[in-house]
C-alpha cells in the first residue's frame, strides 16, 4: 500500500570474526544482505510509508497471520487461520475470533498476550499516531481480549479482507508490546521506532543510519532460535554498488535487484537468481481532475501508444509481466478473459482528433491555440529505472504529437500526505510513473480506487470515483465466498480498463540474487521475502 542498522564494538567484532560472505566466525555465522529501497524511514511499520519497511519488519516483528511462498495465509502468532468452517468467523461475518499460541514471548521475555493485540489495534486507530493507511481497521467496532490467549474482533459489517489486514501481511502494523508503549500518548517520536522490541525471529541490535541495521538471532522465538546467528542489512543507495558487493562476496544476498542489472547479474558465476511474481504493479497514473487528462479519450490514447512489450524489455530485461487492470496475474481475482488496451498508435491518433486535439504543421497537437503538452512526475530515488521509463514514454507520446516534460521529485515528496505537500496526494500532477506494492494476498483495492479514499481520507491519488467499480468493491467486501468476490473484482477490472484512471505497464517479477551457501530463501509472492528467515541456513 504502502513501498519501502549493533554497538560499534559488536559490529567490528563481526567484521573481524567472519567475512561478510557468511563464513563461520568464532561461534556464529553472519548473513550480510543488501537491496530494498535503502534507508528506512522508521523501523516501526505502524508509522512507515515504505513497503520495504513492512517487508523488513518480518525479521524482528510478528503478525497474527503470515503469507507463505504459495501466497496462502498461514498462522503465525494465531494458532490457526479463522474461517467460517472452523468457527473462527461467525455466520453473519461480523465476528472473528483469534486463538493465540501459548508460550510466545517478547524479545525481553515478557509474555505476548491478547492485551498486546488490543493495544496494537488501539495504536493503529489512534488519530494522534501518524499512520499512513488504516484500511480494514475502520470497519472494526471493537477488539476484546476474552482471555490471555483469545482475541475477539467485532465488525460493523462483514469485511472479507480483514484477515489479511488485521495484523496480517496486508496490514499497516505489526504486533507491539503494551508493557513498553501503552503509557505514551502517541508513538510518533518514541525511541522504540529506532530499536523496536518485537517477537520475531531476530532482534534489532543497532541501526547505524546511512550504514547498516544489525540483527541478532532471538533465542526466545517460539519455533526455536533461528539457524543464522547474525544478520546485517547494509544500506547502500546505489544498485551498482550493491551488485559489486554481491560479486566480491562482501554481501551474501541482494534482495529486490534492480532489473536493469539483470544482464550483469546473469553473467556472474556462482550466483543464484530467483524471479518471484509479486503483487507489485508499475503503473502510469492519471489525475482525472486535470483539465486535459481528465478526458478519458486522452487517457486512452496515451495508453494505446505505449508498446508494453518493448517497454518491459528495455526497463526490466524481460522480467516484467504484462497484466491488465489492478490485479496480479497470479492472484485468484485476476480476470484472464479481460480484453486489454492494445498497442494501436493509429487508433490513438483518431481518439486525439475526436477529443479536439488536431495535429499542427509543427508535428504537435493543439486546441484553442494551446499545444498538448503534459508533465510526467517521476522519483528515481524511489523507483529504479524511472528515468529510462520516462524517456521511453516521452518518445511514445511524441510520436502522436503529445509533448511530455519529465519532472523529477524526491521520493518523500512524491508520496507524502497532502498536508505535507505530497505531489500525488495533493493532486499537483498530470501523469506520474509509480509503483505500488500490496503486501498481502487479498485482492481488495478499495484503498487505491475507493470513492471514500480520495485524499486526504486515503490514497486514491487518481481522484477517480467510478460508481460501478465502487459498488462492486463494496459487494466483494461484504462476502467471504471467493467465487462471488471474483465476479465482483472482474467488474472493477473492466471499469478500470474502460475509464483508464491508470494504465498498468507491467507486474514485477522480483529478482533476488544470493550465493549458493544461503539456503531456504522462498519469497512470498504476496508478502515478505523474510517470512521464513528463521529457517534459513548458511553452509
Amino acid at each position: 500500500m504502502k513501498r519501502r542498522r549493533s554497538a560499534l564494538i559488536l559490529l567490528c567484532a563481526l567484521l573481524c570474526a567472519c567475512s561478510a560472505g557468511g563464513k563461520q566466525g568464532t561461534d556464529e555465522k553472519t548473513l550480510v544482505f543488501t537491496g530494498l529501497a535503502g534507508e528506512p524511514d522508521s523501523l516501526n511499520p505502524l508509522l512507515s510509508a515504505m513497503s520495504d519497511v513492512d517487508s523488513l519488519s518480518h525479521l524482528y516483528m510478528s503478525y497474527l497471520l503470515e503469507s507463505d511462498d504459495r501466497g496462502q495465509l498461514i498462522p503465525e502468532i494465531a494458532e490457526r487461520v479463522p474461517t467460517q468452517a472452523n468457527g473462527g468467523i461467525s455466520a453473519d461475518g461480523k465476528t472473528i475470533v483469534y486463538h493465540l499460541r501459548h508460550g510466545v514471548v517478547w524479545q525481553d521475555g515478557v509474555p505476548l498476550t491478547a492485551r498486546d493485540v488490543v493495544f496494537s489495534y488501539r495504536a493503529v486507530v489512534n488519530p494522534a499516531n501518524n499512520v499512513p493507511l488504516r484500511v480494514g481497521y475502520t470497519v472494526i467496532e471493537s477488539v476484546q481480549a476474552l482471555r490471555d490467549d483469545t482475541v475477539v474482533v467485532h465488525l460493523r459489517r462483514p469485511f472479507s479482507p480483514l484477515l489479511a489486514y488485521f495484523f496480517g501481511p496486508q496490514g499497516v502494523a505489526a504486533l507491539m508490546p503494551a508493557h513498553l508503549l501503552a503509557h505514551y500518548r502517541d508513538l510518533n517520536r518514541v525511541a522504540y521506532n529506532q530499536a523496536p522490541v518485537g517477537s520475531g525471529p531476530f532482534r534489532v541490535v543497532q541501526w547505524r543510519h546511512g550504514d547498516a541495521v544489525t540483527f541478532a538471532a532471538n533465542p526466545l522465538y517460539w519455533p526455536g532460535k533461528p539457524r543464522i546467528g547474525q544478520l546485517v542489512f547494509r544500506i547502500i543507495p546505489d544498485p551498482n554498488t550493491r551488485l559489486q558487493q554481491l560479486q566480491t562476496g562482501e554481501a551474501d544476498a541482494y534482495f529486490d535487484v534492480d532489473p536493469q542489472l539483470l544482464p550483469q547479474l546473469r553473467s556472474l558465476s556462482g550466483i543464484r537468481i530467483s524471479l518471484t511474481p509479486v503483487n507489485d504493479l508499475h503503473v502510469l497514473r492519471f489525475n482525472v481532475r486535470d483539465p486535459i487528462v481528465g478526458d478519458v479519450r486522452v487517457r486512452r490514447a496515451i495508453a494505446m501508444v505505449i508498446d508494453r512489450r518493448k517497454l518491459i524489455a528495455a526497463a526490466t530485461h524481460g522480467s516484467g509481466i504484462i497484466v491488465n487492470g489492478d490485479q496480479p496475474s497470479n492472484g485468484w481475482a485476476y480476470d484472464r478473459p479481460l480484453q486489454p488496451v492494445t498497442y494501436d498508435p493509429r487508433g490513438a491518433k483518431t481518439l486525439l482528433e475526436n477529443a479536439g486535439w488536431p495535429m499542427q504543421p509543427n508535428g504537435r497537437r493543439a486546441k484553442g491555440g494551446r499545444e498538448l503538452d503534459l508533465t510526467l512526475v517521476i522519483s528515481p530515488q524511489g523507483i529504479n529505472g524511472s528515468a529510462l521509463v520516462a524517456v521511453v514514454l516521452q518518445e511514445y507520446l511524441r510520436s502522436v504529437g503529445i509533448g511530455l516534460t519529465i519532472k523529477q521529485v524526491p521520493m518523500g515528496l512524491l508520496w507524502a500526505p497532502a498536508a505535507a505537500g505530497g505531489i500525488l496526494a495533493s493532486g499537483r500532477y498530470q501523469l506520474a510513473y509509480d509503483a505500488w506494492w500490496t503486501l498481502g494476498p487479498d485482492p481488495d483495492d478499495t484503498w487505491n480506487f475507493g470513492c471514500d479514499q480520495i485524499p486526504p481520507k486515503g490514497e486514491n491519488y487518481y481522484f477517480w470515483c467510478n460508481r460501478q467499480a465502487d459498488a462492486a468493491m463494496q459487494r466483494a467486501l461484504a462476502t467471504y465466498a471467493q467465487a462471488k468476490r471474483t465476479a465482483e473484482y472482474a467488474i472493477v477490472q473492466r471499469e478500470i480498463l474502460r475509464d483508464v484512471p491508470e494504465f498498468t505497464l507491467w507486474q514485477v517479477q522480483m529478482p533476488d540474487a544470493y550465493r549458493p551457501h544461503l539456503r531456504g530463501v522462498a519469497p512470498s509472492p504476496f508478502g515478505s521475502e523474510f517470512w521464513n528467515a528463521w529457517s534459513w541456513t548458511l553452509r
